[in-house]
């Protein structure tokens, strides 16, 4: 037991140091579970009635899902829905503290249903810079210099960035839908030592990873209804918002019905998110029901 109080003592002491935002490490039955990349779990973040609430709001208005995977040519075959902030107020309350960041800051909630089968193939929650119509160099394939110039599309800030994911499991799975963290030396694979050298010095990637057989050591989490998630898709923007890509994660092919919510939490607040997000991120017009949560 020493050892390991030792060992995790100092992974936290390394996020202290590190480049990324510091959520609120004083939240009660938040627990370090992974060092570089970053990953914390609360393991009864809901409750059960809260989970089901939020499945019961969201099985209606549940369509397909798609993501960026010009990068890896993957798949999402999820389906999902976004919900109206004032119907989830005291939840974004929630998430808000546990990020330790303004309400300002979080994007619309998600929540997502992986029924059997139905999986996410590889992917980055970082948005990607603004290229201004010039292609990606292969050197930085999510735009980390552009974004320090230009920020993302509809919001001109620099090093502006995803800098949070929180999700919380709506439902427990014994048999698949496990969210796996595969690249954790998202390059190593492939000779290269960007993933590794990127915790001392961040900045710009290509990105290219190994796909089907992974890179660095694995770690994966299995679906407990109301746990909490919490990694960190890029730095903060004062350290220029780049992009890990050793966060790369996918969710796994369901077997057991899956359902999660996602919280993205953006290094600015109050962003213009019409202007800034694709029309699956946005609320919708109408509450998804009178229910409040």
């Amino acid at each position: 037991f020493g050892v390991l109080s030792r060992r995790l003592s100092a992974a936290l002491d390394r996020y202290r140091a590190s480049a990324f935002h510091r959520v609120n490490l004083s939240l009660p039955g938040l627990e370090l579970v992974h060092s570089e990349p970053y990953i914390f779990v609360h393991r009864q973040f809901l409750s059960k009635a809260e989970c089901a609430a939020l499945r019961e709001k969201a099985a209606a208005a549940l369509t397909p899902q798609t993501f960026d995977n010009d990068a890896t040519a993957g798949v999402r075959t999820s389906r999902g829905c976004v919900a109206r902030s004032e119907e989830v107020a005291s939840l974004r309350q929630r998430l808000a503290g546990l990020a330790s960041v303004e309400l300002g800051q979080l994007q619309p909630l998600k929540i997502s249903r992986y029924e059997e089968g139905a999986r996410f193939d590889i992917h980055t929650d970082a948005w990607r810079g603004d290229l201004q119509g010039a292609p990606p160099d292969p050197d930085d394939w999510w735009a980390d210099r552009a974004r320090l110039e230009y920020g993302v599309r509809g919001a001109p800030i620099s090093g502006v960035n995803r800098i949070v994911t929180i999700f919380v499991y709506l439902t427990t799975c014994v048999r698949g839908g496990r969210t796996r963290w595969r690249w954790t030396d998202y390059d190593a694979a492939l000779g290269g030592n960007h993933g590794r050298a990127f915790y001392e010095q961040p900045g710009p990637g290509t990105g290219a990873t190994d796909v089907a057989g992974g890179s660095g050591a694995g770690f994966s989490i299995s679906p407990e209804e109301g746990m909490a998630v919490v990694h960190f898709p890029a730095t903060s923007a004062r350290s220029g918002g780049y992009t890990d890509y050793n966060a790369y994660h996918e969710s796994e092919a369901a077997v057991d019905d899956k359902w999660v919510l996602q919280q993205f939490v953006w290094s600015h607040s109050k962003l213009a998110w019409p202007r800034v997000l694709d029309a699956e991120n946005l609320e919708p017009e109408r509450c998804l029901s009178p229910s409040q949560l």
